[in-house]
């Protein structure tokens, strides 16, 4: 079980330090309320960011669909109350996919031994997310385990529906790019030397971008040895970079700004914002608490410090909808809906009806994507083939007019 480390105040209000093992945040904010504290920050005690950014992990090995049924199954058990270990038993016999069989034998090992649910589930990260067992985690404080599995269930649903069809629109550009980066090789390799061999010896000044393509091209024949595992080594260290406390803060924050992606995955944490808030707050769960969970569960840090700011407004008095207008990553919308719900007492109508809106824009954004992606990439084929082309035909026109102005 990992280790937090946490700040927090007695009713002294002096500050307290020290460390508590638990399952995730929710579990450590528990303890600490027991002990009468009340918490400042939270943080593993490792400096690793949370390794999940969605909700499969990248590693994952069980498959994506066998998960999806086994939540929406675990959801119609409880929902028939059926004891959990006979369900997770009986849905361990059926399932097909090995590491999910595995896990749920397991899991009915660890119930049976004491564990709760999620702190079961906590130690299968291959099978289960960090996001999957924090909504785990949430279901059970709220005591609405039910709902959120089914909410769970159609959120792993739609994000492996989106990733497939993301994939595909980027299939043919991925393509493209791969032929391009191919031919830009060949000829800086083959093809421009050749030319600059010529070049050179009829005394022709070579403009930038043929002397860019003759860097290149001696770099990666002479020097491949260097080139080829320093790409490889950035694209490690970016990896290792973005997985720390800061660089996890600063990749969340990029994924908003991302051109045309951007705006889908806005939209994508936008319903999960309002879909679980949506379940939390009908649940009749404390707000403060509720957004406590929710910062959790929403998958991204940087969305997790807006909403401790509007935990701060809740606390002070405030709505949730202000801080929410206030933030720059909110959109507008998403405030006004609050605004609206928090004014007329159908707060939980007004997030479901935020919930239907942004899986609605996912889905058309989704559709559209490859519409979207085309003028981009014809852009980037029409500015590379034109770069090429002058690499390789300016200074040819420079040696025409020097045989001209010879002649």
């Amino acid at each position: 079980m990992p280790t937090y480390i946490y700040k927090a105040t007695d009713s002294k209000s002096k500050l307290i330090k020290g460390e508590l093992q638990a399952s995730g945040e929710i579990e450590v904010t528990t303890q600490l309320a027991k002990l009468g504290y009340m918490p400042i920050t939270i943080s593993l005690k490792n400096e690793k960011a949370p390794s999940s950014s969605g909700i499969f992990k990248s590693d994952a090995k069980v498959n994506s669909q066998a998960l999806v049924i086994f939540t929406r199954q675990f959801a119609t058990i409880i929902k028939a109350a059926i004891p959990i270990m006979e369900g997770l038993g009986a849905l361990a016999e059926q399932t097909e996919d090995l590491p999910l069989k595995k896990a749920l034998n397991q899991l009915v090992h660890d119930i049976s031994g004491g564990l709760s649910l999620s702190q079961s589930m906590a130690k299968h990260p291959n099978v289960f997310s960090d996001l999957y067992v924090n909504t785990v985690v949430a279901g059970e404080s709220a005591g609405v385990l039910e709902s959120v599995l089914f909410r769970l269930s159609n959120m792993l649903e739609d994000d492996a529906e989106t990733k497939n069809n993301i994939s595909a629109a980027f299939r043919y550009p991925i393509m493209v790019v791969i032929a391009m980066v191919i031919a830009i090789i060949v000829l800086s390799v083959f093809v421009i030397p050749q030319f600059a061999k010529i070049y050179s010896d009829a005394k022709v000044a070579l403009p930038l971008p043929t002397q860019i393509m003759i860097i290149a091209g001696y770099a990666l024949k002479n020097y491949w040895y260097i080139t080829f595992p320093s790409i490889a080594a950035g694209a490690f260290g970016f990896k290792k970079f973005i997985n720390t406390k800061k660089g996890r803060f600063w990749w969340d924050g990029q994924k908003f700004k991302m051109l045309i992606v951007g705006k889908i995955y806005t939209k994508i944490t936008m319903l999960r914002f309002a879909s679980m808030l949506s379940v939390l707050y009908q649940a009749g769960l404390p707000v403060l608490k509720t957004m406590d969970i929710v910062a959790l569960t929403i998958g991204n840090v940087v969305l997790s410090k807006e909403i401790e700011k509007i935990k701060h407004d809740v606390s002070d008095g405030k709505g949730i909808s202000g801080a929410v207008l206030n933030s720059k990553f909110f959109p507008r919308l998403v405030g006004y809906m609050i605004s609206v719900g928090e004014k007329s007492g159908s707060l939980g109508l007004m997030l479901d009806s935020l919930c239907q809106f942004f899986e609605s824009e996912v889905r058309s954004m989704v559709r559209n994507l490859t519409t979207m992606i085309e003028p981009i990439m014809t852009a980037i084929l029409g500015v590379v083939v034109m770069g090429m082309c002058l690499a390789i035909f300016l200074p040819l026109w420079s040696m025409i007019q020097v045989v001209k102005g010879g002649g």
